[in-house]
């Protein structure tokens, strides 16, 4: 449920003055509304303290008085905004963690790999699962076309979620030797949907 949906709800607003707040933010300044991602409760709480900390005050009614000044309106909007830009940050920095983290997870399967190569041996059991990946996709076509099995039944279904799984494996394993440029557009990526500095 989005930002307006829960705010449109006057049972909730009634039973919550701090969705009371918020409504009166929007009411008031109803382009922040798209400031705001999917979590709807963090959202009407950021606006409300928004609202609380410009008006010093409770009371919805008396707020939306208050916010008759555009200056404070205009407060309001940069507050939103602010809320709204460290909620993104803080969405993209977890996002490069976990990025960074799988990284330095492949780099060490990485290394144990030059280790083994090193030594004269070869990483069996990823080569084992490699293939039996690629013998269950090889597999699973066959079943479905010489076995004549509709994809839009319960088994056919089954199979075609199971060589696409079996694929997904695949491409991790192209990730591990290739990964380079796909590691370096998911960075590009995620640097390109960081705001602005200073925005």
């Amino acid at each position: 449920m989005n930002l307006l949906d829960v705010l449109g709800d006057a049972a909730a607003i009634a039973a919550n003055p701090i969705a009371g707040l918020a409504k009166v933010a929007l009411d008031v300044a109803p382009d922040i509304a798209g400031l705001f991602g999917d979590d709807a409760e963090k959202a009407v709480n950021k606006l409300a303290g928004a609202v609380r900390s410009i008006t010093g005050t409770d009371d919805p009614d008396k707020a939306r008085e208050a916010l008759s000044d555009p200056n404070l309106v205009y407060q309001l909007r940069n507050q939103a905004q602010a809320f709204a830009h460290e909620e993104r940050m803080a969405q993209i920095t977890g996002a490069i963690t976990t990025l960074t983290s799988t990284l330095a997870d492949r780099q060490d399967a990485r290394s144990r790999d030059t280790e083994f190569i090193k030594a004269g041996r070869s990483n069996i059991r990823s080569n084992v699962l490699l293939i039996t990946a690629g013998l269950g996709i090889v597999g699973g076509i066959g079943f479905m076309v010489f076995g004549h099995v509709d994809g839009n039944t319960a088994v056919g279904g089954c199979i075609i979620s199971v060589v696409t799984l079996l694929a997904g494996k695949f491409g991790t394993a192209f990730d591990f030797e290739f990964g380079g440029s796909a590691d370096s557009e998911q960075t590009r990526n995620l640097l390109a949907q960081a705001p602005p500095i200073g925005k």
